[in-house]
């Protein structure tokens, strides 16, 4: 019984030990299969796997589609191109407007200012016409018509405003009645530009006007529109014209730097020597008299040197 014990106690020792050498064997055919594995695989999914799988994978492309499929598949939804921006219409070019010729203007003008005006009609932006228009209402009188052709000439060309027939039909028109007077005053003093002014102007110092538009002519020359549309040289030959007493210096000063012969008239008057006393003579402002001879010298070589304004046909009117 003693030696069959030692045997049992034998082989059961043994097993463990034999269980143990299959589990290393079994790890070890494990190892070299997954060493295998690894060995014999390619590199690059390898290095594609350990990058992960955040990599999309691209759907595989459709089978293709028998007769019957094609034809029981719903049509393709047609491509929309998308919308062209429109390109910016180009602006046409300015025409020059139509312009009468001169023998339609002639023969307008021998028949009177109602074949003119048809002419003005067909050609509305023709200061030619609209200027002989203006001037053959005037001589028939109708000067109220006339007034208003003028005013749509200036508009129209404020070049206009220099042509001396139109200037001596708006001087004659405003030592006449007095409501066309007073429109011819309006447009001077609206209308043509830093000519107006001018105009106005002479009106007040030619002694061919009455005292009550001169009056008026005289108010609307203080008004601010008007010495913003005046030059320089109308509005020290102004300020002279209203001065009572002795010009100051700064006025002087004024004159000589801007005045034309219409300061120069106010200028002179001051340095001639008026009667003091029953037998003397005298300068009224004698204290600026220096002033007034320096100033005087200047204006007269400006208006040698260019064309100025003609001096007024009076003095001064208040």
């Amino acid at each position: 019984m003693s030696g069959s014990g030692s045997q049992v106690d034998e082989s059961g020792l043994n097993r463990p030990k034999a269980a143990a050498s299959l589990a290393a064997l079994g790890l070890l055919a494990a190892t070299g299969l997954i060493c295998g594995a690894v060995t014999l695989r390619d590199p690059a999914a390898v290095t594609a796997l350990e990058r992960g799988a955040g990599v999309t994978r691209r759907p595989a492309a459709p089978a293709a589609m028998s007769s019957g499929d094609r034809a029981r598949a719903p049509a393709p939804e047609p491509t929309t191109a998308p919308a062209s921006t429109p390109a910016e219409p180009e602006v046409p070019a300015k025409t020059e407007p139509a312009r009468a010729q001169p023998e339609e203007i002639e023969s307008a003008q021998a028949a009177g200012s109602a074949a003119l005006g048809a002419l003005a009609q067909r050609y509305p932006e023709d200061p030619a016409v609209l200027r002989a228009l203006a001037l053959a209402q005037g001589r028939e009188k109708a000067v109220a018509a006339a007034l208003l052709t003028a005013k749509r000439l200036f508009e129209l060309a404020p070049e206009e405003t220099g042509n001396d027939e139109l200037r001596q039909f708006l001087l004659r028109t405003a030592n006449g009645v007095p409501d066309v007077a007073l429109t011819a005053l309006d447009l001077m003093a609206k209308h043509m530009g830093s000519r107006g002014p001018d105009l106005l102007y002479e009106v007040v110092t030619a002694p061919k006007f009455g005292d009550w538009i001169r009056d008026n002519a005289s108010r609307l020359l203080l008004e601010s529109s008007v010495r913003q549309l005046a030059t320089p040289a109308l509005l020290i030959a102004d300020d002279l014209r209203r001065t009572t007493e002795c010009p100051t210096k700064a006025l002087i000063a004024r004159a000589r730097e801007e005045g034309d012969v219409r300061s120069l008239h106010y200028i002179k008057s001051l340095l001639t020597p008026q009667r003091c006393g029953r037998f003397r003579r005298c300068l009224k402002c004698g204290a600026v008299t220096k002033e007034l001879r320096a100033a005087a010298s200047v204006i007269e070589k400006r208006k040698n040197e260019k064309p100025a304004a003609a001096p007024p046909a009076s003095s001064a009117a208040p």
